[in-house]
């Protein structure tokens, strides 16, 4: 019983993480910055580096957000 607590934590700091990945992606694909948001929809294998980049992002924003979610919760 003791694991669903740990387990919820994990779940939603990811999920979080997750969710700024793809808020990233949206204002890399919105903004375009050096043609990379178009050159990321214009590619001949359009889904798989986009789909990539998104994971390979996700990736990053959840461990950072993991690990400044267990940093403050040893701050108190």
């Amino acid at each position: 019983m003791t694991e669903t607590p740990k387990l919820r934590f994990y779940l939603s700091h990811v999920g979080i993480g997750m969710g700024l990945s793809a808020v990233f992606m949206a204002a890399i694909l919105w903004a375009d910055p050096l043609g990379l948001g178009s050159l990321l929809v214009r590619s001949s294998e359009h889904p798989l580096p986009l789909l990539l980049l998104w994971f390979f992002c996700a990736l990053t924003f959840s461990s950072v957000q993991l690990g400044v979610a267990i940093m403050l919760r040893f701050e108190r």
